[in-house]
């Protein structure tokens, strides 16, 4: 295994900043050195590049701190950040999931209007509410405990997904990066990826994680089984809308634990 080959790789998907021109000569074929498997061995790596989102998503949040921004103002701007460093790209999956699974009437249907570039009205509510939760969510958070869950939410969506792609099947089969991830996953990738979500929540919250991993399991679960009902699997676009929808109800789940402010 290529390590720092499968993590450029997941730093390239899941972020707008482009690892991989580091691995490759200016005359060199890309698609020729990059083989299925290295995008399926890659995702060992989701974890430890949304602990690098949230690494960087704590770094600006002291800058507000310390600049002394309003709290509206600095949630805000972490919540802007949060979705450039990622291009945006789950959240496109989250619309195109919500537009497909309300709009379609059948597995055809759905699947078709998941892969039209076009938004309907369905998914940009469900898009705005996602947002205006977790904005609220950020501005409500335990301010002195705020650092951590902003470091570890990263981390176990981005898990969240690679356990998707472990479980879930493809919804169909055209040749795509979502069905390519499932194909090539094996329990290898998905033990390492767990092994480093693990690891990395235990030294944030202790004994306490573990909340964060039910949750997030349940997420995973509830959306798969849907999904299996409705098109017998799913696609990249679930996957991308699982890492949005386990990252609420991880700020969720982390302000139920902190209304008393004295559970971390």
């Amino acid at each position: 295994m290529n390590l720092f080959k499968n993590f450029s790789l997941a730093t390239c998907f899941l972020t707008i900043f482009p690892l991989t021109k580091l691995m490759f000569k200016k005359d060199s074929n890309k698609e020729e050195q990059i083989s299925n498997k290295d995008f399926a061995s890659s995702m060992v790596f989701f974890p430890l590049v949304g602990l690098g989102i949230g690494f960087f998503l704590v770094i600006f949040q002291k800058i507000f701190f310390y600049a002394t921004f309003p709290p509206l103002l600095s949630s805000a701007l972490i919540l802007v950040i949060w979705i450039w460093m990622s291009g945006g790209l789950h959240l496109d999956g989250f619309v195109d999931s919500v537009d497909g699974f309300s709009g379609g009437k059948d597995k055809e249907e759905i699947l078709k209007i998941m892969q039209d570039s076009t938004v309907g009205a369905k998914g940009i509510l469900a898009l705005f509410s996602l947002l205006l939760l977790k904005f609220i969510l950020l501005v409500e958070s335990f301010p002195l405990s705020q650092e951590t869950i902003l470091l570890f939410t990263p981390v176990i969506s981005r898990w969240s997904m690679v356990m998707a792609a472990y479980l879930g099947k493809p919804a169909h089969s055209q040749n795509s990066m979502g069905k390519l991830f499932m194909d090539y996953l094996s329990w290898k990738e998905f033990i390492l990826a767990t092994l480093i979500m693990v690891g990395i929540g235990f030294l944030a919250f202790n004994h306490y994680f573990f909340y964060f991993i039910l949750m997030a399991i349940t997420i995973v679960w509830l959306i798969l089984w849907y999904s299996q009902q409705k098109i017998g699997g799913i696609n990249g676009d679930i996957i991308g809308a699982i890492n949005e929808i386990v990252e609420l109800f991880i700020l969720l789940t982390y302000y139920i634990l902190t209304l008393d402010k004295c559970i971390f």
